[in-house]
């Protein structure tokens, strides 16, 4: 008597189901690289955002203590912070109702690029259209001071932090020396 070899059940996967696992796998792997690569991106902004913010409150801070009163006029005045290690961080100051300057993007190096000489060359062309009109110049107690800080862009989201505050007149422009003279007359009177 002849018996048949009892088949083995087999044990394992198909090509076709091991093909489909691995699609699976790497689609979702994907999707979670993509995740943590956004997250990294939106918390390096977030870094920035925070550091533009505080250096913005320290330069307010610094033209609120009449630190740039030499340099500061009707217009404004911009600069970097090159100096606390902030290399791409740029910083604007305007004063009033006046209305920040647009900025440009280098795109080879992806930096911010300032070009001093056209903020210059645009305050110029200002004052001479101003120069037509016949406004006196009135010396209010508050004067609106506001700062943009702008920072290298990673995300969509606007690369820029705009602060405001309303600081005293005499703390942003400093007193005349007139002004200086009478206070010390009559802080000596006084005594």
């Amino acid at each position: 008597m002849l018996v048949a070899p009892l088949k083995q059940a087999r044990s394992g996967f198909t090509l076709a189901e091991v093909a489909i696992t691995l699609v699976i796998v790497g689609m979702t792997l994907l999707w979670v690289l993509e995740g943590l690569n956004n997250a990294k991106m939106t918390a390096a902004h977030t870094h920035n955002a925070k550091i533009a913010a505080e250096l913005a409150m320290q330069t307010l801070g610094e033209v609120e203590a009449g630190l740039y009163w030499d340099e500061i006029d009707d217009t404004g005045l911009a600069g970097n912070y090159a100096e606390e290690g902030y290399e791409t961080f740029v910083w604007e100051i305007v004063l009033g109702d006046e209305a920040f300057f647009d900025s440009t993007m280098d795109d080879q190096e992806g930096t911010l690029a300032f070009d001093s000489w056209k903020y210059q060359r645009e305050l110029e062309e200002g004052r001479d259209e101003d120069s037509d009109e016949d406004e006196e110049d009135v010396e209010e107690p508050y004067e609106k001071v506001k700062i943009r800080v702008t920072f290298p862009q990673y995300t969509e989201q606007t690369a820029e932090v705009v602060l405001e505050r309303w600081i005293p007149w005499k703390q942003v422009y400093g007193q005349d020396e007139e002004e200086e003279a009478e206070a010390e007359a009559a802080e000596d009177e006084s005594e």
